[in-house]
Formats: C-alpha cells, sequence, structure tokens
C-alpha cells in the first residue's frame, strides 16, 4: 500500500486567472415561441488536506450536476494552503468563484468575513430553513464564532454553512485492549494509568503525528475542556477581555502532554509525522493503542481498516474521559468547513441551490457512506455503516460538546498555540511559558503573536 505524501507548498507569488461565468439563450429563428434554455457555471472551489476527500466530493457534484442539468461545475480542489492563499487574493476581483467550501480557522472563513468580502446569507438561511436541516444549533453556534470576527454589525448573520462535524475522539485498537484485559477509561485518571501499562507490554500507548500541528492542538484543548468544562471556555470564543489563558486548567493541560512526552507515550518521530502518516502507520504495524482523531479523518481510517495488510483490523472509538468520576465524556464538536458565496460572485443563485443540496439528507446519506458524521441531523438508528462509525455516533450522543478555543476571534491564536505546543512538546517551551504567550496574544488581538502561518485544521 503507497503511502500518503502531502505537499503543502508556500506560494511566493500567484497569478490569478479570471474564470468566467458562460450564459447562452437559444432562440432560434424558426420556432420564435421556444422556451429560453440558460447554461451556467459554477465555479466551485473547495479546500481540504485530507486526500481522500476529493474523490467523494467529485462524486457530489457529478450527482449535482445530473439533478440540474443546466448547471455545470467548475470544480476546483486545493490545499488549505493553496485555498487560502488564491482566495484572499480572488475575492475582490472578476477572478472571485461562485462558491467556496473552506476551514473555519484563520487565515479562512473568519479573515473574509473580517474583510467583508462574503454574503450575508441570513435571509436566504431563513427561507431555506437550513437551521432545521443541521443539529439543534450548530448553524447558529457555527456563524456566531465567524461573525465575532467581524464587526458588531455581524452579530447574528450567517454567512457559512457547515456539512460535515469535526468531532474529536480517541481512537483504539480493540485487539490490544482485549489481549491486555483493558477496559474504556471513564475519568481522565484511569486514562493515564493505561499509557504505562501500553508502553511495559511493547506498545506505542498513543499514536501521534504533529507535523502540522493540530493534532497537538486538539490533544490540548480535549484536555482542557475535560479539566476546566466547556462552559468555562465559551467567553473566548466571544472575545471576552475577561477570559485568561493562565487559569490551571490550561497549565495543567500543558504540564500533562509535557510529562507524557518525556514518557515516551507517544509516536517517536512526532515531530515529523503528518496525521494521515500516523493513521497509516496505526493499521500497518498493529502496535499503536490509541490515538485521538478527528471524525473528518473517518474515511481514511475505514479505508486503512479495509486494507488487506492492515495488523489493526478491529478498532473503536470512545471519546476523552471526564476529569471526575461521574462527570460525562468530552468531544470537541463543531462544523468543519463551511460553504459560503463571496460578495462578488457572479451566480449566487446557483451556489445556493448547490449549498441546499449539500445539506440534504441524500448528501448525508453519503457522507455516512464514507463513514463521515453529517452536520445534519440525523437519527442514531438509521446509520448503516461499520461499528467503527456506530462507536463514533454513540460517543458523540454520549458526550458534553467541547469548544474549540483556538476558534477565538484573535489573528493569529491558532498559529501561536499550534507552534508553541509543537515547542512544548519537543521540551523547548515550559507550561509556564505556553500559556503565558497564549494570552499575549489573545489580550493584544494577535499583535504579539510569534508565528503567522497555520493550516487551519482541526
Amino acid at each position: 500500500m503507497s503511502r500518503t505524501c502531502r505537499l503543502r507548498p508556500v506560494l511566493c507569488s500567484m497569478a490569478v486567472t479570471a474564470l468566467l461565468v458562460l450564459a447562452s439563450a437559444a432562440r432560434p429563428a424558426t420556432a420564435p415561441r421556444a422556451m429560453a434554455t440558460t447554461s451556467q457555471t459554477l465555479r466551485l472551489w473547495y479546500g481540504s488536506d485530507d486526500p481522500t476527500e476529493r474523490a467523494w466530493v467529485q462524486g457530489l457534484v457529478r450527482r449535482f450536476e445530473a439533478a440540474h442539468p443546466t448547471i455545470r461545475v467548475q470544480f476546483s480542489f486545493y490545499s488549505l494552503d493553496d485555498m487560502n492563499t488564491k482566495t484572499q487574493l480572488a475575492l475582490s476581483t472578476s477572478a472571485a468563484p461562485d462558491l467556496i467550501y473552506s476551514t473555519p480557522r484563520g487565515p479562512g472563513l473568519p479573515a473574509y468575513v473580517r474583510a467583508r468580502r462574503l454574503r450575508d446569507l441570513s435571509a436566504d438561511a431563513r427561507r431555506r430553513n437550513w437551521a432545521a436541516q443541521l443539529r439543534p444549533g450548530l448553524l447558529a453556534a457555527y456563524n456566531a464564532t465567524l461573525a465575532a470576527n467581524g464587526t458588531a454589525h455581524d452579530a447574528g448573520k450567517v454567512f457559512a454553512a457547515p456539512y460535515l462535524l469535526a468531532a474529536v475522539g480517541v481512537l483504539y485498537n480493540k485487539a490490544i485492549f482485549r489481549a491486555l484485559h483493558l477496559a474504556i477509561p471513564r475519568t481522565a485518571a484511569q486514562f493515564a494509568a493505561l499509557l504505562p501499562v501500553l508502553k511495559r507490554a511493547g506498545y506505542t500507548p498513543i499514536g501521534f503525528g504533529d507535523e502540522d500541528g493540530w493534532v497537538g492542538d486538539a490533544w490540548y484543548l480535549t484536555l482542557v475542556n475535560a479539566l476546566a468544562g466547556p462552559e468555562a471556555l465559551r467567553p473566548a470564543l466571544r472575545g471576552a477581555p475577561s477570559f485568561r489563558f493562565t487559569t490551571p486548567p490550561f497549565q495543567q493541560a500543558a504540564a500533562t502532554l509535557q510529562a507524557w512526552a518525556k514518557a515516551g507515550y507517544f509516536s517517536k518521530d512526532l515531530g515529523g509525522l503528518d496525521p494521515q502518516e500516523s493513521i497509516q502507520d496505526f493499521f500497518e504495524e498493529g502496535r499503536t493503542a490509541m490515538q485521538l482523531v478527528s471524525s473528518t479523518e473517518n474515511a481514511q481510517i475505514l479505508a486503512e481498516a479495509r486494507q488487506e495488510d492492515s495488523r489493526a483490523k478491529e478498532v473503536g472509538l470512545f471519546a476523552f474521559p471526564g476529569a471526575r468520576a461521574g462527570q460525562a465524556p468530552v468531544m470537541l464538536q463543531d462544523g468543519y468547513g463551511g460553504w459560503a458565496i463571496p460578495i462578488a460572485a457572479k451566480d449566487p443563485a446557483a451556489a445556493l441551490t448547490f449549498i441546499d443540496d449539500a445539506l440534504s439528507a441524500q448528501t448525508a446519506a453519503t457522507l455516512l457512506a464514507q463513514g463521515l458524521l453529517p452536520a445534519r441531523r440525523i437519527d442514531r438508528g438509521s446509520a448503516t455503516a461499520a461499528p467503527f462509525q456506530r462507536d463514533a455516533l454513540a460517543a458523540l450522543a454520549g458526550a458534553t460538546p467541547g469548544v474549540y478555543v483556538d476558534a477565538a476571534p484573535v489573528p493569529n491564536l491558532l498559529a501561536t498555540m499550534e507552534a508553541s505546543l509543537q515547542r512544548l512538546l519537543a521540551g523547548q517551551e515550559t507550561p509556564a511559558a505556553l500559556t503565558r504567550v497564549l494570552q499575549a496574544v489573545y489580550s493584544t488581538q494577535g499583535r504579539s503573536a510569534a508565528v503567522g502561518d497555520t493550516d487551519g485544521e482541526f
């Protein structure tokens, strides 16, 4: 099985080629009463770093074209780095696409809201009943975070609609747990107690590919949510001046991660391993017990499990346990990328029609078939996917939704958090220093950030 090697090019300059909307009206002279036929080209730019995503998104595009024969979709798939760079250049020009799918982390959708380059979809969302189709409260929460990056005038507006759910849980090898007579942990202390047992037995307790930085970020925020509770973290999403990253939960979570790294509980080459490669190692080697994954990686997980040479055929997923007995487990949850329409779009009507299709029950069924979690409301019992996916749905139903604090409306917060956590895991930064840096970035609205680039994943 070939390994996935994802390239992350840095674009120093780019010439943006204008893409033209083609429209033609056929009115034969011999048939003056014939109905006019209009052909539309919907220019769609899609950003993702998931190597398995392109194929099934193309399937959604082909299905849409079959259902709407007068609309041809000009589909372009980009890595997130390329997408962010190209979109920022094009949004205010005639080269702007009609529809974009991009990350709700900077410098994606938040930057476009801040620059006032996205169409206000509030009236369209009400008329098309998007909120009722999505998971309870998801559309409002998703857009509240985006709107917080704009002005007070943007509060309550809808700028984008997600169709995938990003939910973070712990992938585990059931065969390893069974061989060592281990049970799914019910508290954070029980989880920590598993790690030395697994290491002594010759396994890698936690698979960890942090080359991109987002896995370390997801681990950190998972621990913070378990320790502090999500409600204590929500003020950060509004940019509340009183919010502090120097509180004990943030420091304790950082100290825990660093201690686990020093004890050798993570993959040895975590700094040079990207998340996709880490998942491949989990299945190809079969010696990793657990790994924190996002539900956006489910398609790859299921594909790897089906490979003939996979050594981890039997896998499951559980939500990270609460800090105390009786406390519900926690899963970071949010809409993943969002569908948005640039103000400069030439055919917003066709773009809205595509969003309707993306939020439909038919698309949700397609996502479930890929092992992914739709943002649309679904009946748990209707899922006909693999046991791993059923585990994920059960974990999601029983967990408290965690808060992605890195989505706070502060430029460079996510980039600084990811980079600082990489240094922390390498033993180059202390927990106290990490929390001080995060607080400085937050309180100065990003002006004190030591880094300014991020892949925007989660």
